[in-house]
C-alpha cells in the first residue's frame, strides 16, 4: 500500500490519510494482508492538531509503515514523518523545525491572548517530544532546535538520527500496489486553494 502525501497537513488531507488507511485495512484479503506501509511526503507543514493525529493514527496502526521524505518535511509534516517504524529520505529532501505559531481573527481579550500563549507553548512541547522519542537525542537538544527554528539537509538529519538511510533509488516497485495521491485541493483555476480562517478563529500551526 502506497500513499503519495502531497498536500499540507490539514484537517482534509489527514482526514483523507485517516479513510484511506483505514478502508483498504478493512477491506485487505485475508489470505494475502498488506504487509506494509509506504508514505512519500513532500509537504510544507499546516495544523498542529492534524499532524499530531495523524502520528497517533499511524503509531496505533497495526502495520510496518516506511516513510520516505521526497521534497520537502516541514514542520506539523515532521509528525506524519516521525510515525514511520523505517524512516528515509532523497538525497535532496529538506527538513524543517520550529515553534508553533498561530493565527488570530477578530478581537480576544488578556484572558483569551493567555490561552493561546499556553496553546502554543503545549503544542511545542508536544512537538518537540515526538522528534525526541525518535532521535534519541535529549530533550534540551531538540527543544533548543525548535526554538531557534532548524533547516536540516538529508545528511544532518541523519546525523541527528531523524532520517535512517538517505537513497535515490526507488524503494519499491510499483506493481499490484493499493496507490493512493493526496494532493492540496485545486480551484477551478488549477490553483492551489488556501482554507480561510473564520472571523474570531485561533489557529496554531507549526
Amino acid at each position: 500500500m502506497l500513499i503519495n502525501f502531497y498536500a499540507n497537513v490539514s484537517e482534509q488531507s489527514v482526514n483523507n490519510l485517516i479513510v484511506f488507511i483505514t478502508d483498504r485495512l478493512a477491506h485487505q484479503d485475508t489470505n494475502n494482508p498488506f504487509d506494509e506501509l509506504i508514505i512519500q511526503i513532500s509537504s510544507s507543514g499546516g495544523s498542529s492538531d492534524h499532524g499530531l493525529l495523524a502520528y497517533n493514527f499511524l503509531r496505533q496502526t497495526n502495520i510496518p509503515k516506511t516513510i520516505i521524505g521526497m521534497g520537502n518535511v516541514d514542520s506539523a509534516a515532521l509528525m506524519i514523518y516521525c510515525a514511520g517504524d523505517k524512516r528515509l529520505s532523497t538525497p535532496s529532501c529538506r527538513f524543517v523545525l520550529h515553534e508553533a505559531r498561530a493565527t488570530i481573527n477578530g478581537e480576544f481579550g488578556k484572558s483569551k491572548l493567555y490561552e493561546l500563549a499556553k496553546l502554543i507553548r503545549r503544542i511545542t512541547d508536544d512537538y518537540s517530544e515526538v522528534v525526541t522519542k525518535v532521535t534519541g537525542k535529549s530533550r534540551k537538544f531538540i527543544r533548543s532546535k525548535v526554538n531557534k527554528g532548524t533547516v536540516l539537509s538529508a545528511d544532518e538529519a541523519k546525523r541527528v538520527g531523524l532520517v535512517d538511510e538517505i537513497t535515490d533509488k526507488p524503494y519499491s516497485e510499483m506493481k499490484d500496489l493499493a496507490i493512493f495521491i493526496i494532493n492540496n485541493p485545486q480551484t477551478q483555476h488549477g490553483q492551489q486553494q488556501l482554507q480561510q480562517p473564520h472571523p474570531n478563529e485561533r489557529r496554531a500551526e507549526v
